[in-house]
């Protein structure tokens, strides 16, 4: 999610693993939910953010794993612009929340296909097209 102070653009960014893990919200999608709907409750729940979504960025596919299982997960990520709200992470699932300025976060974050969703990003505002009504 993307908010601009004095024109310069800023992203919400998520910490876990004690604050050593720093990237962007995400979860499952839940039955009858739509990838974006679950994108929108994942941001609002781990962030405490209302955002709207401007486009699609791109989908990421990793494993983990968990409980001994080799996990598959497929993550849908989309430009989102802020509408309202105040950071509050949610504290059983991320340790802390922080708006990052964008050029700031493509190096902190945590794994680098998260880092070149950031510069995708960071590539769509700078377009005149971009939809993005925060940067007013």
């Amino acid at each position: 999610m993307i908010t601009f102070r004095d024109r310069t653009p800023f992203v919400a960014l998520i910490a876990t693993r004690g604050k050593t893990r720093w990237g962007l919200p995400k979860g499952a999608v839940a039955e009858g939910e739509t990838s974006e709907e679950a994108a929108l409750r994942e941001v609002k729940e781990e962030t405490g953010l209302e955002a709207k979504v401007v486009k699609s960025l791109d989908t990421i596919e990793y494993f983990f794993r968990a409980a001994g299982s080799l996990i598959r997960k497929r993550v849908d990520f989309y430009l989102m612009d802020y509408v309202a709200g105040e950071l509050t992470p949610q504290l059983s699932e991320v340790d802390d929340v922080e708006w990052v300025e964008l050029s700031e976060a493509i190096e902190r974050a945590s794994f680098d296909s998260e880092k070149k969703l950031l510069e995708m990003a960071q590539r769509e505002i700078a377009l005149p097209s971009a939809g993005l009504e925060s940067s007013r």
